[in-house]
């Protein structure tokens, strides 16, 4: 039998955090960690409109290159979340080797951690997991909860 990841809430309010790529994935998480951290550090050689802006208003910083596993020193947590699986799976294979905890977007079964769903009211906050099973799941469950909250 499989075991469940725990869940658990820390601060990661002074962690550095990577995120290599820039695209869809990449954007909702520096999104949704920008409630949560302040060093947040998106590695891609290109970069959307809006990860540009963020990083134009000082709220992230983006490091115009291709991955090199030097740029995980000093890192905190790590998400993978290129559109290219070996590059994922190569910075999956870095962390390991320096007890850095990482996601990647392409293979749950690599993955430290899950990025759950996330929702906030106020002082509240949940987080919701399918144990990267189902996200479609996870999506519903967090849209009915933020309805049983708002009443």
């Amino acid at each position: 039998m499989k075991k469940s990841y725990f869940p658990l809430f820390i601060d990661i309010s002074q962690k550095k955090i990577l995120i290599i790529g820039a695209g869809k994935i990449a954007l909702r998480r520096v999104e949704t960690l920008l409630e949560f951290a302040e060093d947040i550090r998106v590695i891609a050689p290109r970069a959307s409109k809006r990860i540009r802006q963020l990083h134009e208003e000082g709220r992230i910083r983006w490091i115009q290159d291709v991955y090199h596993a030097e740029q995980l020193e000093g890192a905190d947590l790590v998400l993978a979340a290129t559109d290219d699986m070996i590059c994922n799976e190569q910075i999956m294979e870095d962390c390991r080797t320096r007890s850095i905890p990482a996601n990647t977007s392409h293979k749950k079964e690599l993955c430290d951690f899950y990025f759950p769903g996330i929702i906030r009211q106020g002082d509240i906050t949940i987080g919701i997991s399918s144990g990267g099973q189902n996200h479609q799941e996870v999506r519903e469950a967090r849209e009915r909860l933020e309805a049983i909250l708002k009443n």
